[in-house]
């Protein structure tokens, strides 16, 4: 699985999870603490989508721990790497 693969499958987890608490209304107060998982996880994968910067690296790295942890999918180093490194050619 390469790094692009890997951050459409946490996107896609990150969705459904919030899509599945929406589905269960008895939850109520649970629906805001998915609310806020999905906009950190729409943020981090904004922030990796873009060219990394020589200063950025604090940030990319808080970017992929979020993505990980709110998603369940862990990155491997070598994807871990080139998203700190990303360069302006991909998408």
């Amino acid at each position: 699985m390469d790094w692009k693969s890997a951050v459409v499958a946490a996107v896609a987890a990150g969705l459904g999870a919030v899509i599945g608490t929406l589905a269960v209304p008895s939850l109520g107060g649970v629906v805001v603490d998915h609310q806020a998982d999905a906009k950190l996880l729409e943020m981090s994968v904004g922030m990796l989508r873009e060219p990394a910067k020589a200063d950025d690296d604090p940030l990319r790295s808080w970017a992929i721990k979020v993505v990980e942890k709110k998603s369940g999918v862990a990155f491997t180093d070598q994807q871990r790497a080139a998203l700190l490194k990303r360069t302006s050619g991909g998408r």
